[in-house]
């Protein structure tokens, strides 16, 4: 990615926090190749079209983790009606289970590794305490592993911080087509995109939708020390890839000492 300037390097990718500058967390998982996406583009009629629809698709998934972080944090916020299936869905899933927030977006530093983020929810869920993290996707993804697994490194450098483990709490809504061909419709940035279905069956039809349902879904994470390591992997990469941007900041190296620095750009 081109960046004007160091500054703009510095904001697009990290924190500063009491004088010094951490690399964020989503920025060097970002590092790692992501085919779907590519494809993503691939498919649209202009890059244009699909940064528009990412943008929105980006906004939309920032409202849905304030509605729900707003409830997890005993809120009453107002639900717009396009969400409303969903949150009843999210309502029904919180008397299923037992979730009792101990912080909700908390900035998360690693002085071991040297990083920062920002955690959507460390809680106790169902006599557990972990990381809870908020996705608006249609599927769990193997990528989320290596994000949570940061975060979970970082705290367990807390002093008196218990063993920590990790969810996905994935957050979605669909119409379910009402011929029974299995088909789902998701309106997502804007754009209607149609999934699944049975076969020839769902090829063939003419689907007739029906109202929104939400799909509320919660996977605890296994393979925590592989995903740590990967994470290690992905910043190494990731600050090999940037090291002339890098180079020109302090920082904090592994063994948690200061690197001598370049002067600024």
């Amino acid at each position: 990615m081109y960046y004007r300037d160091l500054n703009e390097f510095k904001s697009s990718n990290g924190y500063e926090i009491d004088g010094m500058w951490y690399p964020r967390v989503t920025a060097i998982v970002s590092i790692k190749s992501k085919p779907a996406l590519y494809k993503f583009y691939a498919d649209q009629k202009s890059f244009a079209s699909a940064e528009a629809m990412k943008n929105k698709s980006a906004e939309e998934g920032t409202l849905v983790h304030e509605l729900a972080e707003g409830i997890l944090a005993g809120q009453s916020p107002v639900i717009p009606d396009s969400y409303a299936a969903l949150m009843d869905a999210f309502h029904v899933f919180l008397q299923q289970h037992d979730i009792v927030p101990r912080s909700i977006e908390r900035k998360i530093i690693s002085h071991k590794h040297g990083y920062a983020g920002t955690i959507d929810v460390l809680a106790e869920v169902d006599g557990k305490i972990g990381v809870l993290d908020i996705k608006t996707s249609q599927a769990i993804y193997r990528d989320y592993g290596i994000q949570t697994a940061a975060y979970v490194e970082a705290l367990h450098e807390e002093e008196n911080m218990p063993s920590l483990t990790r969810w996905i709490l994935r957050l979605d809504q669909a119409r379910l087509c009402m011929n029974g061909c299995g088909a789902r419709m998701r309106d997502k940035g804007g754009t209607e995109k149609i999934k699944n279905g049975y076969g020839y069956k769902a090829r063939s039809c003419s689907h007739v939708w029906g109202a929104s349902v939400g799909d509320v879904e919660l996977k605890e994470l296994p393979d925590l020390a592989h995903d740590t390591q990967a994470f290690l992997a992905s910043k190494t990469l990731w600050e090999w890839e940037h090291h002339d941007w890098l180079r020109h900041l302090p920082r904090i190296n592994a063994d948690n000492s200061l690197p001598e620095s370049t002067p600024p750009l």
